[in-house]
């Protein structure tokens, strides 16, 4: 299941959108859910208040109370991974949702091969995000989706994961612990999702919730900082930019 917003103050257009995401997700065997929101402030209450976890939003920039590029943010610093689409009139504003950390732009009206190709493309990347991490602790078993965990750390033998905060008005991180090896946690991780960096011995890290990346620490969307250890610099960088699909000039 795919969970997709569609936020637009144009109500026939946000019909347009959802047609035609029914249609390829009929066409391609994809199973979607679709909400539809009409001001920027909707969508941001329904994560924030009703913890709403989407993975796909489709964004108008231009509305009423509270615009997309204002929505965003917000998404953004409620720690939200998931994937923004653009879909606007308004090119002029391209510098702008480069903060928000967009996934692609396209243009009204909608050309359905661009659409289609932007669709595929973050199923894609989607497919590469979910799944969920198994772990017993006491006998029981608990599964939780890997796009709402930001990072495992080690220390001794207990495996602590660090989950989004939905309240930002709280800083803490949610956590929950079990016992278990990094080493072991790492093959599990990398056999079922490919979006985890060993950036330390003791951090397994989830690179939709990293911020920015110096030489030798990372810093996450919470804010918090993680080093990077010496022997693993090169190895983290390298897969940084493959993961953030940044293309190296040649020399």
């Amino acid at each position: 299941m795919i969970n997709i917003a569609i936020c637009d103050d144009d109500k026939d257009f946000t019909v347009i959108v959802e047609q035609l995401l029914r249609r390829i997700a009929a066409e391609q065997g994809l199973d979607i859910h679709c909400e539809v929101f009409f001001d920027g402030s909707a969508i941001v209450k329904a994560v924030r208040e009703q913890q709403i976890y989407f993975d796909l939003v489709y964004l108008d920039i231009e509305m009423k109370d509270m615009d997309g590029i204002r929505a965003a943010l917000a998404l953004r610093e409620a720690e939200i991974s998931a994937l923004l689409v653009y879909i606007s009139l308004h090119e002029e504003y391209l510098k702008e949702l480069f903060l928000t950390e967009p996934f692609r732009f396209l243009s009204k009206p909608i050309d359905e091969a661009a659409f289609l190709d932007v669709f595929l493309s973050a199923c894609e990347r989607i497919r590469q995000r979910t799944g969920y991490f198994t772990y017993s602790y006491k006998k029981a078993l608990t599964r939780i989706p890997f796009g709402q965990i930001t990072y495992f750390e080690s220390r001794g033998r207990i495996i602590t994961i660090h989950l989004p905060e939905w309240d930002t008005e709280t800083p803490h991180l949610r956590q929950t612990f079990f016992y278990g090896k990094m080493n072991d946690i790492e093959k599990q991780v990398a056999g079922l999702n490919g979006r985890f960096l060993r950036v330390h011995q003791s951090f397994l890290v989830n690179f939709d919730y990293i911020k920015t990346m110096s030489a030798t620490e990372i810093e996450m969307l919470d804010g918090s900082t993680i080093q990077i250890s010496e022997d693993r610099r090169k190895a983290i960088r390298a897969r940084f930019v493959a993961l953030s699909g940044v293309k190296r000039n040649a020399k």
